[in-house]
Order: C-alpha cells, then structure tokens, then sequence
C-alpha cells in the first residue's frame, strides 16, 4: 500500500498507456480482415499493430526496470489481465453487435429524425390525419393485391409503385398464381423520420401489421401455401411542401376540377382537366415499400443519398423540378418495365425511355430469356453518382433486387434459382441541362411534350406531336444499365467527369461476413419452404454459436417466418467463399443435406463463385 501511495503517478501513466493500447488494438482488429464489405480498407491494420507491439514493450521494459521485484511482474501481469479483459469485452460486443439488431420488431424507438425540422417547414401537419390515411393505404393495397388491380388505389400511389406491383401482378398472371391476403390486422402506425428532398418532404413510416397469406398456383398445386404473418415493413410517403390541401384517401374525385374518376390503371390523369393526381401537388403519395431488414441495412445509405442530392441539386441547380425521390422513382419503373419487356419478349414496353444503344442491346438479351420471374421486387434504389458536361446531366442510380427465376412448362414449374437472390445494378439516366418543363411522363405512358397518352409502341414518335420520346430534352433517358463492378471500372477511369460518385460496394456496408452468413443460413433452412420447429431450434443454436444475442436479432428470425429473406452476397470475392464455405459446414452439420438445400449450395456457387464451378 505504502508503495501504491508512493508510486501512484508512476502506475497512473501505467495505466494510461495500457488504455491507450487497448484503444488500438481495438480499432486496429475491431474491424477486422474479416468483416467483409464493411471494411473499407485493411491497409493500415499491420502498421497500426506494429505501434501496438512497439509501445508494450517499451511500457513493459519501462515497468521491469523501474520497479522492484516482485512488484514489477505483479504490474506486467496486472496490464496483461487489463488488456485481456478489455479485449474480451470488445470481441463480445461486436460478436453481439450487428444490422441485425436495428430491425424492428414494431414499436417505435427513439427520436424521430428531421421531423421537427419537418414542422418547422409545415406548421399546420396534422399527424392522426396522416396516420390515418397511412392505414386507409394500407388496407386497400393489400385488397388491390389479392385482387390483382390497382384502380382503386392508383391515385396516391406512385408510377414506380404502381410498376413495381403491376409488374408482380403480369409475372402471377404468367404462372396462374394468386395470393388471397384476408384477417388484415394493423397492429402499430409511426413515424420513424422524416427529410426534405428539394420542393418535396419525404415521411418514412413503420407498419406493424399480421395477416392471413394464402397463396395458390393452378399451375402447379404443389407450390399451394397458406400461413399467418406478422411482419413490419416501412412506407415513404411524398408531398410538394405548401401544395394544396386535398384528399386522395376518401374520395376518387379529381383533386383539381372536382370530377369523378373512372377506375386509373397506367395513366393516373384526370379525363376532365388533365391533372396529375399522383403528382404530389394535392396530397401525401406512397413512393417507396421497404421491407424492416432492408430498411434497417441502409439507413446510412439513405444519409448519404440525401447529402448525395443536395449536392447533385447544386450542380443541376437550374433544374427546379428536380428531385431525388422522383428520379428514383422513375428508375424504379424503368427498370422493372425493362424486365418485364424482356420476360414477355414485347420491346415495346420499354422503347419509349431507353435510349438507341440500349434498345439494342436489350433487344438481343431479351431473344435468350427463357424464364419468368415467380418473385420479383425492388429492395432499394439509390442515386450514387452525377456527372455533367456542356450540355448533359448524368445520373448513377443504384438498383438492388430480389428475385426468383422459373422456367414454366405447361403443368409445372422448373425452378432456376431454389431460393429468392439478390443482385445490385447501376442504372445510367440522362437529360438536356436546359430540359423543357415536362408536360407528363413517358415512364406512366403520358408525351412530355404536349401531355398526349401514349401505347406501348416500337415507334418512339409521339402520335400527336411528332416529339422524340426518349429524346433528353424532356426527361430522363436510360442510357445503360450495368454490374457494380463495371460502373466501378468507368468511374476510375472517368474521374475528371465524375464530380460525385458513391462507390457501390459501400451501400451494403453495414452487413459483415457473420450476417450475410446467417441471413443465408435461415434462407437455406427455408430452402423447402417450410421453417420447421427443428430448423428453428437448428438456426438458434447456430446463431448463438456465431456470438448473435437472440434477443437482439428476433426481427431477423421473425422476418424468416414470413419467407421475407433472400440470399444475400457481398461484393467481396474472398468474403463471398468464406460466407460459401460456412453455409456448406452449417448444411453439413446434421449429417444430411437434402435436395433443396444441395440447390441453393449450387445456386451460390453459381450465381456468385462462377469460377469454382468451371
């Protein structure tokens, strides 16, 4: 004691340096090699540890010399006991420590971001009136669904929404599918934040809901399931701030000129005054359906995106119709239509807003397709790059999708993919910089230039007006569509015309190789489309072996129950085998590997190690 008393400065400085080292080695492996797409870079890893190594032994040697035996050995062993215990504790938390944990299992949690800046910008919002109109939403998508027809709800739904469910509804149709949702029970409405985009506010809310899911197949009555679901996906609703107030919810009267409306399908104007009543001038207008995983996932990408947008919105700044959210929106719908014209072999869906170049070379594409989506959606679509010139304003517009191919025969299906996967593309939009204010929209069938409703044609002239309609001087133009790794290849070798570019492999950022290796996992022990009791149990103790806290990633596990998850990748070639090979082992573990989970195995291996199976 008396030597504590007299030494106390000495150990104090002890002390510190061993925190400090402790700091290091935490930031130096808390990351690791292993993290997969979350490490931006491991470059600095071996110089960091090199200072570590370096500064221990000096404090040690420090230690040996200063102070008397036994004291000096008691300290060392002391410091080491403090490092081990500080690293343990590291290891645990980021074993413990994952996306998986911010997945919502319903209830709101915490503050709800930008929304007083939000009141600010809008004084008299009415927050029950638009929770209100959130569940009316809600309920009639889901009866427009088992319906398959979106007239009763066109109206305040987007034309990248309308698309994203006409396009499921074409592929159903193709394989005589149908799926009855009934016992709808909303269980919880909130706001989880809210942001500005240009003369637009954004509202992203969380719906807890439960349903019964029943779905049926006269194709194939195998394929016939029927559960009950609880689940919480996020809605993103969109409003030109200071537009008129009216409603879209309770009456399907035009906004504008009062008069009734026939049921809307591909066009959502008025046959009276040619409004658009979609438009977001008159009311809130669902943009976007996330489900909670992704949602989760990219949260931080959304951040970026919007900073992205302002700066974009600077640099495009004589452009006052310019919106983020309606640039995506527009891509969204492109791209599916683009699918759905190479699924159905009908080039006209997609003639009037690709450019020539691309026409052709889709058109060549789309004579190989021999399969038909049996699931597809859009997990997110994200601008990540601009570049301009004299005359052009160039957008880079990342599209990340979940789908599941078939082959369809005249009794039955031939699956190509076992399980649902996921992919990301770069889709290359462009328009005029002086571009003339557009009229309607070539991707919801109206002429840009003088408002005319057009047919899905070969022939890009507008019937009425002659105007060129995948011309950029009157709207976005999809130009090319690519992998995340050639649109990486471009940028590097582009840079002097890139003023702002989000490298692809940095919006999944958040998965390490730990979860992309569990989402597989639960994914393969869906693999036969039934998540029994065993397999539970089976995920669980795995998860738990992983170091996840059960309690923490039950948002994933319920979102395994409604067959919500696809097989998910990172960009990363040595993170995907490793992520390969612990699925294999997870398969292997039971000592059978059945039929289904052999044909994900082999799905993976194909889809994403191409050269392993050569």
């Amino acid at each position: 004691m008396n030597f504590i008393r007299r030494n106390w400065r000495l150990l104090m400085i002890a002390a510190f340096f061993t925190l400090i080292a402790a700091d290091l080695l935490a930031r130096a492996g808390g990351a690791g090699g292993d993290s997969g797409s979350s490490s931006s870079s491991g470059g600095g890893d071996g110089g960091d540890i090199v200072i570590i190594v370096y500064l221990l032994i000096r404090l040690f040697v420090w230690i040996f010399v200063t102070l008397p035996f036994p004291i000096n050995i008691i300290v060392i062993g002391a410091i080491i006991g403090v490092i081990v215990l500080v690293l343990r504790s590291i290891a645990k938390a980021k074993k413990e420590s994952s996306v998986f944990n911010t997945i919502s299992t319903g209830d709101s949690t915490g503050s709800m971001k930008g929304y007083s800046d939000f009141i600010k910008r809008n004084p008299d919002f009415n927050k029950d009136e638009f929770i209100l109109k959130v569940k009316s939403a809600f309920t009639k998508i889901q009866t427009a669904w088992t319906e398959q027809n979106l007239g009763d709800v066109r109206r305040f739904i987007s034309d990248g929404v309308y698309q994203r469910f006409n396009t499921q509804f074409k592929m159903m149709q193709l394989l005589q599918q149908k799926n009855v949702l009934s016992n709808i029970n909303i269980h919880n409405v909130f706001i989880n934040s809210a942001e500005s985009d240009g003369d637009f506010d954004i509202i992203h809310v969380g719906i807890h809901a439960s349903m019964h899911d029943k779905f049926e197949c006269a194709l194939d009555h195998s394929l016939d399931s029927s559960s009950n679901s609880d689940f919480v996906e996020f809605w993103s609703f969109i409003k030109k701030r200071s537009s008129q107030k009216k409603d879209l919810y309770t009456t399907a009267n035009c906004p504008s000129c009062g008069a009734p409306q026939k049921a809307l399908n591909e066009v959502c104007k008025c046959e009276y005054c040619g409004t658009f009543m979609n438009s977001g001038e008159y009311d809130w207008v669902l943009s976007e359906i996330t489900q909670a995983d992704d949602f989760a996932a990219t949260s931080p990408k959304v951040e970026k995106a919007r900073n992205l947008g302002s700066k974009v919105r600077e640099l495009i700044g004589g452009n006052k119709d310019f919106s983020v959210q309606l640039v995506e929106d527009k891509v969204s719908n492109g791209y599916l239509q683009i699918l759905t014209s190479q699924t159905v072999k009908d080039p006209a869906i997609m003639r009037r807003f690709v450019s020539d170049s691309l026409f052709e070379k889709l058109s060549q594409n789309a004579k190989s397709n021999q399969f038909v989506y049996n699931r597809l959606y859009l997990n997110y679509v994200t601008l990540i790059g601009v570049k301009t010139d004299e005359t052009k304003n160039r957008l880079a517009v990342a599209v990340k999708s979940t789908f599941q191919r078939v082959k369809a025969g005249s009794k039955s299906f031939e699956y190509i993919d076992q399980a649902p996967a996921s992919k990301t593309e770069v889709v290359i939009i462009s328009r005029d910089k002086d571009a003339a204010a557009a009229k309607g929209s070539i991707y919801a069938h109206i002429c840009p230039a003088c408002g005319g409703s057009l047919k899905d044609t070969i022939d890009v002239k507008c019937q009425y007006c002659g105007n060129v309609l995948n011309s950029t001087k009157n709207e976005w133009i999809i130009e090319d569509i690519m992998t995340t790794s050639e649109y990486s290849a471009m940028v590097q070798t582009e840079k002097t015309s890139f003023e702002l570019s989000v490298n692809p492999k940095h919006l999944d950022a958040l998965y390490d190789s730990r979860d992309f290796a569990l989402n597989n996992l639960i994914v393969l022990a869906m693999a036969d489309g039934v998540y029994q009791k065993e397999e539970e149990e089976f995920v669980r103790e795995t998860a738990k072996n992983l170091g996840y806290n059960l309690t923490k990633i039950s948002g994933l596990l319920a979102l395994a129950q409604t067959g919500a998850l696809s097989i998910k990748m990172p960009e990363d070639e040595k993170s995907r085998r490793k992520i390969y090979s612990l699925m294999k082992k997870i398969a292997e573990a039971d000592g059978n590997v059945s039929a289904q989970e052999q044909a994900v195995l082999d799905q993976v291996k194909r889809d994403y190690l191409p050269e392993a199976t050569a």
